[in-house]
């Protein structure tokens, strides 16, 4: 009995494949696009980024040329997609209680989380965060107060680093936001703003600049492109 989906043999734009097991890439920009390509009975292309890396699902008897032009419209949506899958998000080593004496990446170095009820506001002192909550607090409520902290340095940090990329880049700086989304440093929308997760300020400053100027560096390449996922629920008409 043949199976509702079929792996192509065949790469986009007479690409030869670069490895075995139905793994193709495309050229993009500069840059080669690795991609494994299926054929299903949808009536729309979809893009799924997974561990793998991209997957492009098409409808059979779609022309390969159509196939290839939809890839090439969510590029700068596929490129951000692998960044962060990449660069590895939401697999930081966080606590898994957090209490008093939890310890969390911040900036790229180890902090030590002290609740301290006589405090009337968060400090940072060297490598402690010393919280005003004593320490019987509930776990939820020391969960809250800490990453509202964390995401209001987040908010600054990615700023700091925007401007900076920018300069470099001689571009104006664009609009973002921050994003709460896991599993993903960030992305473009279709509009053009930048999507950027409060997450990056567990790594290093160094670290939070390299991704911002990546997607700095996808929306002055790229001409706006809807993200077009298939967990998205945003299929691509065919």
């Amino acid at each position: 009995m043949m199976q509702p989906d079929l792996q192509l043999d065949l790469p986009l734009g007479g690409t030869t494949p670069d490895a075995p097991g139905g793994q193709y890439s495309l050229q993009l920009d500069e840059q080669p696009l690795p991609f494994r390509l299926r054929r299903s009975r949808r009536a729309s292309v979809t893009l799924a980024v997974d561990e793998q890396g991209l997957q492009v699902s098409a409808p059979r008897g779609m022309a390969l040329p159509q196939i290839e032009q939809a890839i090439r419209e969510g590029s700068r949506a596929i490129f951000g997609k692998l960044t962060g899958k990449a660069d590895g998000a939401g697999k930081l080593p966080l606590p898994a209680r957090w209490q008093d004496g939890a310890r969390f990446p911040f900036l790229g170095r180890e902090v030590v989380l002290c609740l301290d009820g006589g405090r009337d506001r968060i400090d940072l002192c060297d490598d402690r965060l010393l919280l005003p909550l004593p320490p019987e607090a509930g776990e939820k409520q020391v969960k809250d107060s800490v990453h509202g902290w964390l995401q209001a340095q987040a908010r600054q940090a990615i700023e700091e680093q925007l401007e900076a990329g920018c300069r470099r880049l001689g571009m104006p700086l664009p609009p973002w936001r921050l994003s709460f989304a896991s599993g993903t440093w960030g992305g473009v929308d279709p509009d053009g703003r930048l999507r950027l997760s409060w997450r990056l300020v567990h790594v290093t400053p160094e670290e939070i600049g390299s991704v911002v100027c990546r997607f700095l560096g996808q929306l002055k390449a790229s001409t706006p492109a809807p993200e077009l996922w298939e967990d998205d629920a945003a299929p691509l008409p065919a």
